[in-house]
């Protein structure tokens, strides 16, 4: 508490509140290893957490340095991709506890910079549901958008973790048999079925209010040395919607989401020119790319 002079007055200043967190994060390696960008983020991750679970799907003994930051460790069989996993996850807290419990993956690289002010950021100060990117995504041909949170990163606050909103959406989540309908059923329908239920969501990165992207944004990724590459990322860039995590990525560091993902590296679906974005994290972060480099020689 301080004291500041206001007339003849003092003023108290009290600290404000931080929010007890527990954090659920899931790893997944074909290899069953714990890669050293893994332990990079649990250290952040353990700095803002009262709790940290470690779910891995498939992954062996933790390692002494990532095992010294992780409250619980859940091995289980790589089934049922992320949901299930935070779902093991999930059921080790007792959630009335906390004030948020974040959900988060090891697809991206990460942070890159100082995580703590995406967590008071004004932008999802007023969302029950909140993550870094909220993104726009047709479930077929003619049907429309959906704005959904990228389920790589979500926080649930107190108001969903106290709702029989949270109940039903869990207890609903299973094994599927594909990616797609993990998508379909559990990531856009984390975000429809909280809009239905009355609660408010938000993304520090918001792709629904975004401006379309300007060709002069992607021009520093065109080289006539890579001409299909080239072609890809002018074409792919024109149409909508996009996955802003991998074609804007630098839009999403402007906002201050600390990351980037490891999709853009190793399927680099838009055509991105990865020396470039290379050269832009070393610029703009103190990364270690190192971290970057050792994972893609590894899993390619």
């Amino acid at each position: 508490m301080s004291a500041e002079p206001a007339g003849n007055e003092a003023v108290l200043r009290f600290p404000r509140p931080t929010p007890r967190r527990a954090i659920v994060l899931t790893h997944f390696d074909p290899h069953g290893r714990f890669d050293p960008h893994v332990t990079h983020a649990a250290r952040a991750y353990r700095r803002l957490a009262a709790r940290l679970v470690l779910v891995s799907n498939g992954g062996g003994r933790l390692p002494r340095d990532l095992a010294a930051l992780v409250d619980d460790y859940v091995p289980r069989p790589n089934v049922g991709y992320d949901f299930m996993a935070w779902k093991d996850g999930l059921a080790t807290l007792d959630r009335g506890s906390y004030d948020e419990v974040v959900c988060a993956n090891d697809s991206v690289y990460g942070p890159l910079f100082d995580l703590a002010p995406a967590f008071e950021s004004p932008r999802t100060a007023a969302a029950d549901l909140w993550g870094m990117v909220l993104s726009e995504q047709s479930t077929g041909r003619d049907r429309p958008r959906i704005p959904h949170l990228q389920s790589w990163f979500f926080a649930m606050r107190r108001t969903l973790l106290h709702s029989t909103w949270f109940e039903d959406f869990w207890s609903a989540v299973e094994p599927v048999p594909t990616k797609r309908d993990v998508v379909e059923r559990f990531e856009i329908g984390l975000s429809r079925s909280a809009v239905e239920a009355g609660f408010k969501i938000a993304g520090l990165y918001d792709a629904t209010v975004a401006p379309r992207v300007a060709l002069r944004e992607v021009l520093s990724h065109v080289s006539l040395a890579a001409p299909r590459r080239s072609w890809r990322l002018i074409r792919k860039s024109r149409r909508v919607p996009h996955n802003p995590s991998e074609l804007v990525w630098w839009r999403l560091l402007e906002a201050g989401v600390p990351y980037v993902k490891v999709g853009l590296f190793r399927v680099n679906h838009y055509g991105i020119d990865l020396e470039r974005v290379l050269a832009e994290l070393d610029r703009r972060t103190q990364f270690d790319l190192g971290l970057i480099h050792s994972h893609l020689a590894r899993c390619g």
